[in-house]
């Protein structure tokens, strides 16, 4: 190739608009869109990322939240949009790991159709139960369903939500029955423990703790696979000498994703701030505030991650024939 044409090719590659827009990205607002409610950890922890990145990117980040069906209805806004690093998502595990096993009419794959940016953060759920039943630990939790095997009822913030599918794990394994009755939010789900309406649940541990140390609630198992720091008198499910949940975890999670077909270098870029925002001194020390641990990760590892976590759900939605009524 003669020397002219050689410039004149890479001169035609650096006015690419691909070429253009890795060198200049970002040069507008970037959205982050929470796919829950507002004023939800996932929005409090999306809000902190955004005051990060608007600093260390120099341009504004704006948060958006557009819940509805389990996360569905912000997914869909985000794969609208194009796939070019300015509208990123705030992905929980319902969402990117559950949804797709027991709603009929979800229309993309979030493993597919989505790329990982980093996992966010980590949650255990924590088994409470009401205070008028004679349960004090796991133990005693499944010796009562099967002595009585139609009459506990457990509550959760929706269906396919971590706190539900962590009973239905519980089930599965400790071959008990329990009636789901499912509420709009944990809030809800967690008073009708405290009334009675249900017997008992999964719940986060931000929300639950001040009910437990007002002795409203009382608190059988957190359901990591070690103790909670800010609860380390409540022993883990595994911990309940049930051999059958020896190996029993069940953590929600947050993690950030855009749409697939975004350019690698715009992930690259992005992995490489908010890993940075997420690990900085009042940021960590704000989200274990929360009850939550930061799990600031690769995309490849966030990649690994999700798809052990979706052959876990899906593996469990079969087994115990979850489908969500639509």
């Amino acid at each position: 190739m003669r020397p002219k044409f050689i410039l004149l090719a890479v001169a035609a590659a650096l006015c690419s608009p691909h070429m253009a827009g890795a060198e200049n990205y970002p040069d507008r607002p970037i959205r982050l869109v929470v796919p829950t409610g507002a004023g939800g950890a996932a929005d409090i922890i999306s809000r902190m990322i955004a005051e990060k990145l608007q600093t260390s990117l120099g341009q504004p980040v704006v948060v958006e939240d557009r819940p509805g069906a389990n996360g569905i209805v912000g997914a869909s806004y985000v794969l609208s949009a194009p796939a070019d690093g300015y509208t990123l998502m705030m992905g929980h595990i319902g969402l990117m790991t559950i949804n797709n096993h027991i709603y009929k009419d979800v229309k993309f794959d979030p493993l597919t159709d989505f790329a990982p940016v980093t996992l966010a953060t980590t949650y255990p759920n924590l088994l409470v139960v009401n205070n008028q039943l004679r349960i004090h630990s796991v133990a005693e939790l499944i010796q009562y369903a099967k002595k009585n095997p139609t009459a506990l009822k457990y509550s959760s913030s929706g269906f396919g939500a971590s706190f539900h599918m962590a009973f239905e794990l519980l089930k599965a394994k400790a071959g008990i029955n329990a009636v789901h009755i499912p509420y709009t939010g944990t809030a809800v789900a967690l008073t009708a423990v405290i009334a009675g309406n249900v017997d008992t649940a999964f719940t986060d541990t931000i929300t639950s703790a001040p009910q437990i140390a007002a002795n409203t609630l009382r608190g059988i198992a957190i359901s990591s696979k070690t103790r909670s720091p800010t609860l380390p008198d409540i022993p883990t499910v595994a911990e309940s000498g049930v051999p059958e949940l020896a190996d029993f975890e069940v953590l929600g999670w947050n993690g950030i994703v855009v749409k697939a077909g975004t350019a690698a270098n715009r992930i690259k870029l992005l992995n490489e701030h908010i890993r940075r925002a997420l690990t900085s001194a009042d940021v960590v020390e704000r989200i274990l505030k929360l009850g939550a641990d930061v799990a600031a990760d690769t995309p490849e590892q966030f990649a690994e991650f999700m798809r052990n976590e979706d052959a876990k759900w899906g593996n469990l939605a079969k087994t115990a024939k979850l489908a969500a009524v639509e």
